[in-house]
């Protein structure tokens, strides 16, 4: 029997591509006669190994039909081989119901099989030889596991983690509001047309005896009015005036919040709490110093809170606090067990989801990443911008994220980078900088590599950036750049210039005011005058001033 909104599904999968819930089987292999069917038990086998990574992870999709490049080639089998495919979650699977639903249908005039797959919290799935599987890595991929590792990771597991998989039996299609412009930006996902297909798509409904069930993760991602399904579906924006929240009369703080639902926060708080940020590195009112934070890590913060908070506890809500010094992300509930704060630090993708469902449609959307490859961003990010590393700490019911605002520098090292400022240097560009400053002014490239743990390619990329500015030079035939002080970094622009149009540089070279404006723009006479690299010689006469010849002299001297 046909069934649109299943072949929407399906269409929308292929067409998001694989990832870490989403996985394409081929039916066909090459042959010396070309293209023929696959063994069927091989087929079968390959279904077996993806339902149990699903299940021992958070749950996904497997398209049987598909290949790796999102084109539909279909299943050829009929009757009983067919039949032979549909029930591998049994006789792959051992000693385990999986709940799997199968769907059979026809794509462009190729049979399809999709095989649903969500999480299995109660004990470690094996398939029929015994092998333990699970996603892992980016891009996402079935690997063996120990079965120790994944019976850890159940015996840990919380009640709260069933929370957003609820099914709410008062709620209706009606009390859902997807925003037109999230589908607009995702042209897969525009194309499965209603609300009622989008909630099959994502696996936040459930039929049953003809009726339409709608999960808690559906009310908390879409809900229409967020505080009737969740009194704290909500992030609090708090600046706080001292170096602590304080308390009764001393709280010292003000506040603002932004109400859901989820894909109502991420936007809303991103915007005000970049606002915030802005404003008060500019007026200096709050950060004791004007380094911003890189709006990367703010973003991820955001979306960690909101994607793994535990939603089970309906008393508190997400907080961020802006402190002189600092910006904390409080998110209600511990990280999900057996995870720990130094799982994170180390950076390695470690990953453990409590609200799978909520966070498939966060990826899908574009916003979430598995929580090990978001917080290798946001550590990433400060280290770019030279701030210290994030803080992670765990309380009772609480995740604290902290970002400083302090520079890993010195006074002395961020007064010469805000020299630099005016000259283009971006963040990233920022330890190259100070590295050259470092060691007296010049390093080879691939000592500066070592110097950073950069590449050989990474840092040769940036210092080509940096010299096309002018910050740095090398000579025509060395691997070793100097460092051109802020003061001369006019002198260097101009000197570049000079010897492109072909100047002879010396004391008794006259340009006229033609000239230079070729070179320099109508307008940067004024400038050039001011920096002692042209004087008057006459009317519309100049000469190269002296400090420019001696910038010339002392570099070539160097070189």
């Amino acid at each position: 029997m046909r069934d649109p909104e299943v072949e929407h599904v399906i269409r929308t999968l292929i067409a998001g591509g694989e990832s870490y819930a989403v996985e394409f089987k081929t039916a066909w292999e090459f042959g010396p006669e070309g293209k023929v069917p696959r063994s069927i038990k091989s087929v079968a086998k390959d279904i077996g190994e993806a339902i149990v990574a699903f299940a021992n992870t958070d749950g996904g999709d497997l398209l049987v039909g598909v290949e790796d490049s999102g084109s539909v080639t279909g299943v050829p089998w009929e009757g009983d081989e067919l039949m032979y495919l549909v029930q591998a979650p049994r006789h792959q699977v051992k000693d385990a119901d999986l709940g799997v639903r199968v769907h059979d249908v026809e794509i462009d005039g190729r049979r399809v099989l999709l095989f649903r797959v969500g999480d299995h919290p109660s004990a470690v799935v094996v398939i029929a030889d015994g092998r333990c599987l699970w996603r892992r890595g980016a891009p996402a991929r079935t690997e063996p596991v120990p079965p120790g590792e994944i019976a850890r990771r159940r015996d840990h597991r919380l009640g709260d983690t069933a929370y957003e998989a609820q099914l709410v039996h008062e709620a209706t299609l009606d009390d859902l509001e997807i925003p037109a412009e999230l589908l607009a930006s995702k042209p897969h996902l525009a194309g499965l047309g209603d609300l009622r297909t989008l909630l099959r798509y994502w696996n936040l409904s459930e039929g049953r005896n003809g009726s339409l069930l709608i999960r808690r993760a559906a009310l908390l991602l879409f809900a229409k009015e967020p505080l009737r399904w969740h009194p704290n579906n909500r992030l609090r924006i708090r600046r706080v005036h001292g170096p602590a929240e304080g308390y009764g009369r001393q709280l010292g703080t003000r506040e603002s919040e932004v109400l859901g639902p989820i894909v109502r926060i991420f936007p809303a708080a991103a915007a005000a709490l970049h606002s915030n940020l802005a404003v008060e590195a500019r007026t200096s009112s709050l950060f004791t110093t004007a380094q911003v934070l890189p709006p990367e890590a703010v973003d991820e913060c955001i979306v960690n809170a909101v994607a793994h908070r535990n939603y089970a506890i309906e008393g508190a809500a997400i907080e961020v606090l802006l402190f002189p010094d600092r910006v904390e992300f409080k998110s209600p509930g511990k990280l999900p067990e057996p995870l720990t704060p130094e799982d994170l630090r180390k950076q390695q993708g470690a990953h453990r989801s409590r609200n799978p469902l909520i966070t498939r449609v966060l990826r899908d959307l574009g916003w979430s990443r598995d929580q090990g490859e978001g917080m290798r961003r946001i550590f990433g990010s400060m280290a770019q911008v030279e701030l210290h590393a994030p803080e992670l700490e765990q309380r009772a019911d609480t995740f604290i994220v902290r970002l400083s605002t302090r520079s890993r520098y010195d006074e002395e090292t961020q007064a010469m980078l805000a020299a630099y400022g005016p000259f283009g240097l971006e963040p990233r560009e920022r330890k190259y900088i100070v590295a050259l400053a470092r060691a007296g002014g010049r390093l080879s490239v691939d000592r500066l590599a070592r110097t950073l743990g950069v590449s050989f390619d990474a840092a040769k990329r940036s210092l080509l950036e940096l010299d096309r500015k002018g910050l740095v030079w090398h000579g025509a035939r060395s691997r070793t750049y100097h460092l051109v002080s802020p003061l001369s970094v006019p002198h260097e622009r101009a000197l570049r210039r000079l010897r492109k149009m072909g100047v002879q540089l010396n004391a008794s070279t006259i340009i006229n005011t033609g000239q230079l404006h070729l070179a320099f723009g109508a307008t940067a006479l004024d400038a050039l005058r001011e920096s002692g690299i042209v004087a008057p010689a006459g009317k519309g006469q100049w000469k190269l001033g002296s400090s420019l010849l001696e910038y010339a002299r002392q570099r070539d001297a160097s070189g």
